[in-house]
């Protein structure tokens, strides 16, 4: 959701700031919730819903369900580019 806020201050030009004032907290505070540092409350989400013309329902994150071809489990010829790793799966990187 905090990507959804931060990309809509900045269609809108506004500032952690000015949606602070509104939810009544630090432009800070609104920072720590747009990373994910901190939660957002229900109040939150419908004073910024209002600050931006929205429904609640625009802020929040839309799962996106795709149809699989095959639901068989892969064979161990190949059918691997099939497979899909999960969410909060990261690829490693060596040397960082």
């Amino acid at each position: 959701m905090g990507a959804k806020v931060d990309q809509l201050m900045f269609m809108h030009r506004k500032t952690r700031k000015e949606l602070g004032e509104v939810l009544g907290v630090t432009g800070a505070s609104v920072s720590n919730k747009v990373y994910g540092n901190s939660k957002w409350s229900v109040e939150e989400l419908f004073a910024t819903a209002d600050f931006f013309g929205l429904e609640v329902a625009d802020l929040l994150p839309r799962r996106v369900d795709t149809p699989v071809e095959n639901e068989e489990s892969p064979s161990e010829e190949g059918d691997s580019k099939k497979m899909v790793a999960g969410a909060g799966f990261e690829p490693t990187t060596s040397g960082l």
